[in-house]
């Protein structure tokens, strides 16, 4: 069956704050038409690309972020363009805006002229730090916003014995911030439509990339608000108001294993029979620790980690954390992203993808679906559109322009 978004029309115009959002639109089954200038977005010119072929069709990104999506060129700047452009909103059910502040206002498309070419629309728009507050036409990208927003300073590495840093903050992985804002629009916008079910009338859902972030930093700001203390980023863990044990070290084979810094509840006895199986468990098992009383306070947890991490040395990383996971122990390795192609688990829930590049006579893998329905489908292609590819389906197939109009609009650069 088609995807939960079967039946809806989504008119993109995004560059990389919204690609994301357009791209599980699509997968959930929506039909999404990306419009680009003509030449293309400026997202092509990112790499790395197809063997290294500098060109703005063989761009990875953008390939990555727009498969699943058919693609237009339109000068939305130019009154023809701003008028081809009134059309397609005309007839979608969803747009997503993540132009530059204030594009489509210039072009007299504000929320009350949208709502006049389509009372049902639900328009998604997203910037930096919103339309409105002292912020509004600060500039920013995706560092600026997760150094900005806290994510960053909850990433890092552990603090001195006094508490202080001799090392910065660091960035989670590339376009994070522009993820989270994606995910957030995405949710956002299947709210919108399921209550214009309801109530039938559109909405619109202003997205600020640096608000998503902000309110993305687990426990920091609540614990500031109730406690007034603030967290401390730790190498490999979670920020917290006191700097707990390590929790990750390395295995025989030159790998890295994460342990269990505390016993889940009802476990120690599970884990400490587990290393001793091993030969690991050194003075666990002894009187000293058999009441939970016994196990509480950081010295403890000190000790109980670095008991594990003489485990965890002694083997190979691929032996250690599957035998303690057969007895539902959580140890994990620490893995390369791409050593998951290769794991049957990933495989057999669908987590890759092959899609056809016919231009290029083969097939590439991709990232799926980042769930998996049952009842549904989730779009798995086609490929990432080329430049203009759609444009006659659209323009004379959809909006009925003949080939004379078609020509003209090419010759000036229209589309």
């Amino acid at each position: 069956m088609p995807g939960f978004l079967f039946d809806v029309k989504v008119l993109e115009l995004a560059d990389e704050k919204g690609e994301f959002c357009g791209k599980l639109l699509a997968g959930a089954g929506a039909e999404v038409l990306k419009v680009e200038p003509p030449g293309g977005n400026a997202t092509r010119s990112l790499g790395p690309f197809y063997h290294d072929e500098d060109d703005p069709e063989r761009s990875l990104y953008f390939w990555h972020y727009n498969f699943g999506k058919r693609g237009v060129t339109l000068d939305i700047h130019a009154p023809e363009g701003t008028a081809l452009l009134k059309k397609l909103i005309a007839e979608c059910d969803v747009l997503l805006d993540a132009l530059p502040l204030d594009t489509l206002e210039k072009l007299g498309l504000d929320w009350d002229a949208l709502q006049q070419l389509n009372p049902r629309l639900i328009y998604a728009c997203i910037t930096p730090f919103g339309r409105s507050g002292p912020w509004r036409d600060y500039k920013a990208n995706d560092l600026v916003h997760l150094a900005l927003g806290g994510p960053m300073m909850c990433c890092g590495y552990d603090p001195k014995a006094d508490g202080s840093y001799d090392t910065p903050p660091i960035a989670p992985q590339m376009w994070h911030a522009y993820h989270i804002t994606g995910n957030q629009t995405f949710i956002a916008i299947v709210g919108a439509l399921i209550g214009r079910e309801t109530h039938g009338n559109g909405d619109m859902i202003e997205m600020a990339v640096h608000q998503a972030v902000s309110v993305c930093t687990e426990i920091d700001v609540p614990n500031w608000i109730y406690n007034q203390t603030a967290c401390y980023r730790q190498t490999g863990r979670h920020a917290q108001p006191a700097v707990g044990p390590d929790v990750q070290f390395p295995t025989q084979d030159g790998r890295y294993s994460i342990i269990l810094p505390n016993p889940f509840p009802g476990g120690y006895e599970t884990l400490v029979d587990f290393l001793d199986s091993k030969g690991q468990a050194a003075d666990l098992k002894s009187e000293a620790y058999q009441d939970a009383a016994d196990r509480r306070g950081r010295a403890f947890a000190t000790h109980f980690a670095e008991v594990q991490a003489g485990c965890v040395a002694a083997f190979d990383m691929e032996e250690i954390w599957r035998d303690a996971q057969s007895l539902g122990i959580p140890w994990s390795p620490i893995r390369k992203p791409e050593e998951n192609l290769d794991d049957r688990q990933w495989q057999m829930r669908k987590t890759f993808c092959e899609v056809d590049h016919p231009e290029l006579d083969e097939s590439l893998t991709y990232i799926g679906a980042p769930m998996l329905p049952h009842e549904v489908e989730w779009r798995t292609g086609p490929r990432a559109p080329l430049i203009g590819e759609h444009n006659d389906e659209v323009y004379a197939g959809q909006l009925g322009l003949d080939a004379d109009e078609m020509a003209r609009l090419r010759e000036r650069k229209i589309i």
